[in-house]
């Protein structure tokens, strides 16, 4: 059985009917389908980078905040810190601290600083100077002046308190040795500091 030539067109055209079917329909409908792909990812490449940069953008906001923050904070302790010129201030204020609390001062001087004992760096902008307070009176009125010296506005520490009390009276009397750093500010054009930085 030979096939008719009726037959071999009937072949042919079932043959090209899907042929056609591909190249003209599913050929570029698989192209468009690729190039929206493409489309996509290119745009959720792009909404990608933009969330990135919403989240840094925050990111920076919020150390916008903290360096506002820590600049309030590093003027508190400004305010707090006095300028070399200001420490003689100071120490009047602490010998009138001292008689408002009904105490004598027999002494108040500063002591040369000591490198082994200094909470600052010699050479830095930021400086200690210690001060050696020797005071007699009541017990209740020293406890008072300390009380006091805590609650001043400049930053200050306490290095060493020694008490003594008279051996023949149970008065509350006491006489105290008390040395006590103040912390300040070095003027701005210091040489120990500003030749290193």
């Amino acid at each position: 059985m030979k096939p008719s030539p009726r037959e071999i067109v009937f072949a042919l055209v079932l043959l090209a009917i899907p042929l056609a079917a591909w190249s003209l329909e599913f050929a570029p409908r698989q192209r468009r389908q690729e190039d929206l792909k493409k489309k996509i990812a290119g745009k959720q490449a792009k909404l990608d980078k933009l969330f990135e940069k919403k989240r840094l953008t925050g990111a920076i906001g919020d150390l916008r905040e903290q360096i506002a923050e820590g600049k309030e904070a590093v003027a508190i302790f400004r305010s707090r810190l006095p300028d070399e010129k200001e420490i003689d201030q100071i120490v009047r204020e602490v010998w009138r601290l001292a008689k408002s609390n009904e105490l004598s001062p027999t002494s108040l001087r500063t002591v040369p600083p000591r490198k082994g004992k200094q909470f600052t760096h010699f050479g830095g902008p930021h400086g200690e100077q210690p001060v050696l307070i020797q005071i007699e009176g009541d017990f209740n009125g020293l406890y008072s002046f300390l009380l006091d010296m805590e609650g001043q506005s400049r930053i200050m520490r306490i290095r060493e308190l020694q008490l003594k009390k008279p051996e023949e009276t149970h008065t509350g009397k006491v006489s105290a040795t008390i040395e006590f750093s103040i912390f300040f500010e070095r003027k701005k054009g210091h040489p120990e500091w500003t030749a290193k930085t």
